[in-house]
This record gives C-alpha cells, structure tokens and sequence, in this order.
C-alpha cells in the first residue's frame, strides 16, 4: 500500500459510513488510532451533518430499524445491546443519539452501538392536592459546553377540572451524569406527547398557549440549554389552534409547523431563525392524496430539494412534489405495519461506559460463575507472584498471539505497540479505547498465545 499524507487519510476517512470505520480500525494501529481520536469524531460527525449521504431513517414500532434515506429500500432489524420493549419508543434524534423512552431512560448510538443507561430521576416537590402527573422528556446538544443533555419536565393537572396547577423542571448532563433541579417551566404543556423531541441549535421548542391572546392561540418557547432561560418565537399570524392539530417539527435545520383539519394539512416552515416574518407556506395536501385527519409529520427534502418526505399517520411514507402537488407512495421492504420514524445522521459520538463500570461487569461474572478469590497472587503461572502495589484492579486472560490485531478486554481495547519475544516476561505500554494509559503484562509468552495481565 504506497504512502499518503496522514491528512489525505483523514480527510478519506471522514467520509466513510460507521460501520466501515469500524472495520477498518483493524487495517493499522494508527488508522485505529486516528479513528477513536475525539478530533475525528468531531470531523465525522460535521461531515455527517453536511453530507446527504450519512443519514437514515430509525423506525421505531416492534422493534428498532434503520433505513438509508438515500435508497429508501429496505428496512433493516436493529438489535439494541439493552432490554428494549417495542411500546418504549423512540425520541429525538441528536448527532446519531436516540433517547430511547424506556424506564430507566437510555442515550443509544445505533451506530457504533453503545449506549448509556441514565439514572433514576424522581419528583422532588410534593403533588399538589387533588392532582395527577404527567412527565415529558427531551434531548439535545449543547454546543458552548461540549455537552448532551437531558430534560424533563413533570407536571401537574386538577384530576376534574385538568387545570394546570404546577411543574418540575430536572436537567441530566452527560459530562457529570447526574440529575439537578432547574427553574421550573412556566407554562402548562398541552402539545407534548410524552416526548420533547423538537430539539435545533442546542435549543428545544415546544408549542404552549399563549396567554396573552383573547383567541385560542399558541406560541413556541424556545427552552436555550446552555443559558437554561425559556424564549418566545411567534407562530404566524393566520395560525388558530382552535379546531385545529397543530404540532411542531424540525425539516433540514428550520422550525416548521403541521396545521392538521378534518380538511387539509398546511405546514409552514420558518427560514430565518427566530425571525416571525419569514415564515413561508411550504405546502397544502389535502385528501385523496392524504386521509381524513391524517398526523403528518415532515422527515426531509429530497436530493433536489423538489420533494418532502412525508411520515403520514405513522403507516406510510409518501414523497410529495411541492411543483406539482402530486404525492408517490413509498414502499420500503420490512417496514413494520404502524411505526415511527426519526431522521439519524450517523456518527462515531462515544457513550462509553466507566472504568469503574466495566470491573463491576467483570466482577459480577466472576461471581456468577463463582471465581470471586481473595487474591490474585495464583492466577498467572505457577510460580508468578503479583507486586502489592499493582495486584489491584487487573483483567488477565489468554489471547492468540498476533502482533497487528487488537486486544478486546470488555470494553476496553488494547493494541500492540511492539511484538513480544518468544519467552519470558515482557511490558507493553498500550492505550485504551477511554483514552487513559495502560501497561501490558506478557508472562511465559509462547508462539501459540499470551499470558496478558492489564493493570488500570
């Protein structure tokens, strides 16, 4: 393989699906390297988010699946690594991240596969009288912190009247995976179903009423994760929530809203950010092309930008030309009969799990198969004795000896910096997957396998 400049690599790569990325970790130790750099990361998940090439449909209904958005073919099965129930669901998407709507809450990559199971979060205030409760959830990015957030919201209502009468507002923050309490949020929540999925530029937006207006009216407020502050953005000026759906959406990186009637759906779409003025008229369909009081919920435009993908009630997908007011029906192999779908740009964005995470699962399958000693002095070879000061937190195990394939110790990778002699014991320096140092251990090193002690 000739020699090319270490950025041509890089830029090559960048360009590359997941699971190639994946793959060719294994090519060279310093493609692996370069792959599981934070640097890369970041340049992948850019490319990811300008490129029409990295993104897919999740689906989520009797199970998870994916589908490329730029075929539109089949559906293809993803097995979650967690205990997952299809009535879960899926909420937004934010830079290849599912929230997952299970209990406990899950952060899920579909793509490099890990995930992160979020700690419990219980109502701290004390239920009003005569109340019951409702919990919203969303999820984004916080840009200025480098940070992925979680929010919830629990709220109150009058058991008779439905009356709003008082909220909870905690805040999960991925950098200290914690939970804390914040302002509490000052309107009642009658458009969220469960789920706070409108989530753009490290802001989340949902539709409240507007209390200042005499006719039935609503308006986004803008909840800014960095400042933690809530912002109103107006709606149009034509739109009524009387006898009217209306719920909110994100299409290509602009707020649109979805007018729903016995009649028509009419879906505005607001060009300039925060600016009331440019909201545009995207399109009106109406039946035969859609059903009666059909849920329709914008996924993407096409390639030319001629065409909106349409998720039509949670059953079928439809391409409407927004030249010639036509619709196609897509037919995509595999496809569940009700789900649904959420646009998910692929990246490499690591949800890793501690180290202190990874010896509780060793230790507990250690116990499991009743192995648990009161010391390791005799695991090794007969003879070796371990050093006091380094007998603590170890994982040994036997590998095939082959100097250019990486060592997997749980979650942890580990990746030959010299080949080990044919005899006697030797110490490696490697470098884990949690970009911490590691020392290799080899004991009675033979052609057919090693002995590898790994010290944390």
């Amino acid at each position: 393989m000739p020699n090319l400049p270490f950025e041509l690599i890089e830029d090559i790569l960048r360009r590359l699906p997941v699971k190639s990325l994946k793959r060719f970790r294994a090519v060279a130790k310093t493609w692996c390297y370069l792959i599981e750099s934070d640097n890369f990361i970041n340049l992948h998940l850019r490319q990811s988010l300008i490129s029409t090439s990295h993104r897919n449909l999740i689906i989520g209904g009797l199970g998870v699946y994916s589908v490329d958005l730029e075929t539109l073919d089949k559906a293809h099965v993803i097995k979650p690594p967690f205990y997952y129930k299809s009535v879960d669901g899926i909420s937004n998407s934010c830079n290849g991240i599912v929230l997952v709507m299970s209990d406990p809450l899950v952060l899920w990559n579909t793509f490099s596969r890990e995930y992160m199971t979020l700690p419990n979060c219980s109502t701290e205030m004390q239920a009003p009288f005569e109340s019951y409760g409702k919990v919203a959830y969303g999820f984004g990015y916080d840009s200025e912190s480098d940070d992925y957030k979680v929010v919830r919201v629990a709220e109150f209502r009058h058991k008779i009247t439905h009356i709003w009468m008082a909220s909870e507002t905690k805040i999960f923050s991925l950098r200290s995976k914690s939970w804390r309490r914040i302002g509490d949020f000052p309107y009642a929540l009658p458009f969220l179903r469960g789920n706070w999925r409108v989530h753009l530029n490290g802001v989340m937006h949902t539709l409240v009423e507007d209390p200042e207006e005499i006719e039935a009216a609503a308006v986004i407020m803008a909840f800014n994760l960095r400042t933690e502050k809530h912002t109103p953005i107006m709606l149009p000026s034509e739109i009524r929530i009387r006898g009217v759906d209306v719920s909110l959406d994100v299409l290509d990186g602009c707020l649109c809203v979805v007018c729903t009637s016995r009649h028509r759906v009419v879906i505005w779409v607001m060009k300039e950010y925060g600016v009331r003025k440019s909201w545009m008229k995207l399109l009106t369909i109406s039946p035969p092309l859609i059903e009666r009081n059909d849920i329709v919920k914008p996924l993407t435009y096409s390639r030319d930008g001629a065409k909106v993908l349409l998720n039509c009630d949670d059953k079928r997908l439809l391409w409407y030309d927004l030249a010639n007011h036509t619709a196609e029906e897509v037919v995509v192999e595999g496809f569940p009969f009700v789900f649904y779908a959420e646009v998910c740009v692929e990246s490499l964005v690591k949800l890793d799990n501690s180290v202190a995470e990874v010896k509780k699962k060793v230790q507990r399958k250690e116990k499991r198969k009743g192995k648990i000693r009161s010391t390791r002095d005799d695991f090794l070879s007969e003879g070796f004795k371990l050093d006091p000061l380094v007998k603590q937190n170890i994982v040994t195990s036997v590998y095939p000896r082959k100097s250019n394939k990486a060592l997997c110790l749980g979650e942890i990778q580990i990746f030959w910096l010299q080949e080990a002699g044919s005899s006697g014991d030797e110490e490696l320096t490697g470098k884990s997957s949690l970009n911490s140092s590691v020392n290799l251990f080899v004991h009675g090193s033979s052609k057919a396998a090693l002995l590898v002690e790994l010290v944390i």
